[in-house]
């Protein structure tokens, strides 16, 4: 039986980039609940599965590390236009509009990183590594979550929207640092 996939080259940081991508999404659900209401919320969820359906459909590039890379770099852009929305109007169909296209990265994001998880992941032991980033994931919303609520509760709702930007700019520095893909996979 081989290691735990924790020893795996690139897998720490794959692991840290899932909890700051759990802590976009557990801040972003807050801060809009706070700011907006719930049903707004949805958007994003709209714009997740659209974009899922269309990187679905497309034949993706061989380097999923440098995918990876994209759709952080992506979601990190699109996190912030919810904060650019809330900052520069009171208008809800604006902030609605940023949501669903800052819903758009997720999909692609969690797509790619999944794969990368599955490649990474020795023999035999998929069920571990995917175990691993779904709790890297769920602990980052907590931690988001919690963060967000601070933040609105401290220093108000529209600057609550640096967290999930934050978070976003935190999962890309991480998985630029040192996710690393061997050859081969």
């Amino acid at each position: 039986r081989a290691g735990t996939p924790l020893r795996t080259p690139g897998m720490p940081a794959l692991l840290a980039a899932f909890l700051a991508t759990g802590a976009v999404f557990g801040a972003m659900e807050v801060v809009t609940i706070a700011h907006a209401g719930g049903a707004i919320l949805a958007l994003q969820a709209a714009g997740s599965c659209v974009a899922g359906l269309l990187y679905g459909s497309l034949r993706p590039a061989s380097d999923i590390r440098r995918r990876l890379l994209g759709c952080l770099t992506g979601m990190t852009a699109l996190m912030s236009l919810p904060l650019l929305a809330a900052a520069s109007t009171d208008s809800l169909p604006a902030l609605a509009g940023a949501l669903l296209l800052a819903g758009a990265a997720t999909a692609p994001t969690m797509v790619t990183g999944m794969t990368l998880v599955q490649r990474l992941t020795p023999e035999g032991q998929l069920n571990e590594g995917m175990t691993l980033a779904v709790t890297a994931l769920l602990g980052g919303i907590a931690a988001g979550s919690a963060t967000g609520g601070w933040m609105v509760e401290h220093t108000g709702q529209v600057t609550g929207y640096v967290v999930p930007v934050c978070a976003a700019a935190l999962a890309l520095a991480v998985a630029t640092a040192g996710v690393r893909v061997p050859r081969g996979r």
